[in-house]
């Protein structure tokens, strides 16, 4: 048929598919589902002339409108068997501490506590020389390795830390958040450990969720850059290089994919990663950096 479509040869034509696909569905015996109109509809023109045309397709909901921010089960049984790891950690050494302090005993020389010293926060006393000697090399206590003072590592001065967001990217396990990208960045220098040999510069990029706890670790991280304890000087434990600047015993995620399975004891690079932010906060807190 040349020519437009009339509403009313459109009306009934919609009408005999509907009866027709009610037919087919008695027929079928199946459940009924709701099914849209032909893919091809009358379309009005400003000038009431209709054209048969495909509907313009509707606009996807995003992934982050569909989620409801639930994490998987897989994940919260990694992080339920991590935080169960831990509490068994701090338990049975707090037991056996207790057990060393009762019997008299100096957790550091293995011998009669001599002149007891009685760390204020808590409570674990040592010999009095064995306490100095270990503050010499860490000020933390020896037994629950709780930080007395301000740890200031020996990271190079001249470096900095930038932090950019993006909210499109989605870090796996992460769904719903946008992403912080943490960017450090440090010149070639002769601020070392051992004066006069100079190291090479570099860059390094991380990241983060960027959720309520992606931000909580991002600001533990600052402290931390300012108290000059995310980087040190040394042998990359990757290239084997020395006098190199390398990572300082906070872990970073240094790439978006390649998260480990479900596994609290393997390290990885990316994500997903359930139990990540809680391991890197307790590396910070085992470096004097915690949440007030």
């Amino acid at each position: 048929m040349d020519g437009p479509i009339s509403s009313e040869t459109r009306k009934a034509f919609i009408d005999l598919c509907r009866c027709a696909r009610k037919e087919m569905s008695k027929q079928e015996g199946g459940p009924k589902r709701k099914r849209a109109l032909l893919p091809c509809v009358g379309v009005l023109e400003q000038n009431g002339e209709g054209n048969l045309q495909a509907p313009p397709s509707l606009p996807r909901r995003s992934q982050r409108q569909q989620q409801r921010f639930r994490k998987p089960a897989d994940e919260e049984v990694c992080a339920m068997l991590h935080e169960a790891s831990l509490r068994k950690d701090m338990d049975s050494g707090i037991g056996s501490h207790s057990e060393a302090e009762d019997s008299g005993i100096c957790s550091i020389c293995m011998g009669d506590i001599v002149e007891r010293t009685t760390l204020e926060k808590c409570g674990h006393s040592f010999c009095r020389s064995c306490l100095e000697r270990a503050f010499k090399v860490k000020q933390a206590c020896p037994v629950c390795r709780l930080v007395y003072g301000q740890l200031v590592g020996n990271q190079p001065a001249n470096g900095s830390m930038m932090v950019e967001r993006d909210p499109d990217m989605e870090l796996p396990g992460h769904e719903g958040y946008g992403c912080i990208c943490i960017i450090y960045s440090f010149p070639p220098g002769l601020d070392h450990p051992n004066p006069g040999i100079r190291y090479p510069g570099t860059d390094r990029v991380a990241y983060l969720p960027d959720s309520p706890e992606g931000n909580r670790v991002l600001g533990l991280l600052r402290r931390a850059f300012e108290q000059r304890l995310i980087f040190t000087i040394g042998t990359s434990m990757t290239t084997g290089l020395q006098n190199v600047i390398t990572w300082n015993d906070i872990h970073h995620k240094t790439s978006i994919f390649g998260g480990p399975p479900c596994s609290v004891y393997k390290e990885s690079f990316g994500y997903p990663d359930p139990t990540y932010l809680v391991r890197v906060t307790e590396e910070l807190r085992e470096k004097g950096i915690a949440m007030n």
